[in-house]
């Protein structure tokens, strides 16, 4: 095998050509190993470039990926956690000891899809863009929170201009958080929603995989959520605001230079004479930022924007958000879990929902099993855990925008209209938009299509269609409520088969005008100030 060494400005690279035509490269950059592994297969057609990137950088950001690219320029999904090492073996399987056979056994069941690879997003996200997987380091010395960050079409430029930034180079950021109780769910769930988001509004989005019961219980998943957001607005948050621009710049910066290869004749890539981009430069416009979440993630996407008094033993917990940011704030929150109190089985099922055998006193469904498992009885009760319970007049923040999502064939129906009510006689009804998909089941945002109808699948794509006008438009600094309410009521155009038996929506805001939101169109000054280029 030849090794070499080639010096590029601040930057060294290693590369070795194996007797089997395939060239690994591997990048130094800042005293660290970066380590690039770009195979270039020359018995495979189109040259077939992966990527293999582990990177303790030097804001302890591990960014993880694997890639491969195409012959249409695309770049296939698939990640790699970082490297387990025996300490972190011994303390996982330490973890999983203490807890009982039927709880690992249950968990074991219901965590069965987050065994299934990102390659299959080939399938089910089609259209892309697929992730990446960025580890964020937490509160926590030594442990991390894996992100996977969607990041739209952009063009480089080229590397004679001098121009260090794509096009475009300012992104907005919506930061997503996939459903599953607290216990179960992965981030390749929500893939299609957040895909969409990332095409249509041109904006980075974050989904954010947060930690879950049995392991983790309340409140280790809000503070996840807390420490990605923080990671996002406080530049005093330190590590983790430096390791997620860093990360993400990191990641347009090898993109650019699969393109490079891409473009390059085979002598070139033979003779390794493709150049290495310079560092990019590429801002997070923190002055459009949103948050969503389906069922558990719905909950959190809520959280967020809550401050939460001292209450049960925790002590007083703000919101991530600070409470003067001046910006419109989109929330989007489909079928969310507002209130923890009740287990999945003391939740009112509709009459037309498959109906639950009865079972043997004092014996849990899964369900219930491991939803009890996450928060305490006690605790269910508490602020954090059941945001719906607060008083969103003084507990929501004032810049807030909703778009509750309502499916009708699902337990949490009754309790988000509950709160529709709630947040209506607090005052705050000019800025929720309620739309209601009264024959839809739970979670069918996120089912794979080839398991859902035609019909499914329509209003499938119009939820997604809403949750893009709803956060175009408040980004826009317009009144989204007001002009989706004027547009389409409380219904949609595709509510699906409704039956006679079944239920009528509440309809007692049909038709009512929201009056504009005297904040809506303020232009702040000095709204630069929470906009942050980074350079790597």
């Amino acid at each position: 095998m030849e090794v070499k060494s080639v010096a590029l400005e601040d930057t060294v690279l290693h590369y070795s050509r194996s007797n089997v035509g395939s060239t690994s490269y591997v990048l130094w950059e800042y005293g660290h190993s970066i380590s690039h592994r770009v195979e270039v297969s020359r018995t495979q057609p189109h040259s077939h470039l992966r990527w293999n990137w582990w990177s303790p950088s030097p804001h302890a950001c591990e960014l993880c990926l694997f890639y491969s690219y195409n012959k249409r320029g695309r770049m296939a999904p698939g990640s790699y956690g970082p490297r387990p090492t025996m300490e972190s073996i011994r303390h996982h399987v330490s973890r999983w000891s203490q807890q009982d056979l039927s709880t690992l056994a249950k968990t074991a069941l219901v965590r069965l899809p987050r065994a299934v690879p990102m390659n299959a997003l080939r399938i089910t996200s089609r259209e892309g863009p697929q992730p990446f997987r960025l580890d964020l380091p937490s509160r926590q010395s030594g442990r991390t929170i894996p992100l996977y960050v969607f990041i739209p079409p952009t063009t480089f430029p080229s590397l004679e201009s001098g121009e260090l930034s794509p096009e475009p180079g300012s992104f907005p950021v919506v930061m997503d958080y996939h459903g599953g109780g607290f216990y179960l769910g992965s981030c390749l769930e929500q893939a299609p929603f957040c895909a969409r988001l990332c095409r249509e509004l041109k904006a980075v989005v974050i989904s954010v995989d947060y930690r879950m019961a049995p392991l983790d219980k309340f409140p280790a998943a809000i503070e996840d959520a807390d420490d990605a957001v923080r990671a996002l607005l406080d530049p005093t948050y330190t590590p983790g605001y430096s390791a997620l621009r860093q990360g993400i710049a990191e990641f347009f910066r090898a993109h650019w230079f699969a393109e490079l290869q891409a473009k390059a004749t085979k002598d070139e890539r033979r003779a390794d004479r493709v150049p290495m981009p310079p560092p990019v430069e590429i801002i997070l416009d923190t002055t459009k930022i949103a948050f969503s979440g389906a069922s558990s993630g719905g909950n959190i996407a809520l959280n967020v924007g809550m401050h939460v008094p001292a209450d049960l033993g925790l002590p007083d917990w703000p919101s991530p958000i600070p409470r003067d940011y001046p910006h419109p704030l989109p929330l989007l929150l489909l079928y969310p879990a507002l209130d923890l109190r009740q287990l999945p089985s003391e939740r009112t099922r509709h009459e037309r929902m498959p109906a639950v055998k009865p079972r043997k006193p004092g014996k849990q469904s899964l369900d219930d099993h491991l939803a009890s498992t996450y928060v305490s009885r006690e605790l269910a009760a508490h602020g954090r855990a059941s945001p719906g319970l607060l008083d969103v007049a003084t507990q929501l923040h004032p810049r807030a925008k909703m778009l509750l999502i309502l499916s009708g064939l699902d337990t949490l129906w009754e309790q988000s209209e509950a709160w529709d009510a709630k947040v209506r006689a607090e005052g705050r009804g000019a800025d929720l938009k309620t739309m209601r998909y009264a024959d839809r089941k739970h979670g069918w945002t996120t089912i794979p299509e080839v398991a859902l109808s035609k019909e499914e699948r329509r209003t499938r794509l119009e939820v997604l269609d809403e949750c893009v006008k709803f956060t175009s438009l408040t980004w826009a600094g317009r009144d989204a409520v007001g002009v989706m309410e004027r547009e389409d009521g409380d219904t949609v155009n595709a509510q699906g088969k409704e039956k006679a038996s079944f239920e009528q929506a509440r309809v007692d805001q049909e038709g009512d005008e929201v009056s504009v939101d005297s904040r809506d169109g303020e232009e702040s000054e000095g709204r630069d100030e929470n906009v942050h280029p980074v350079t790597v």
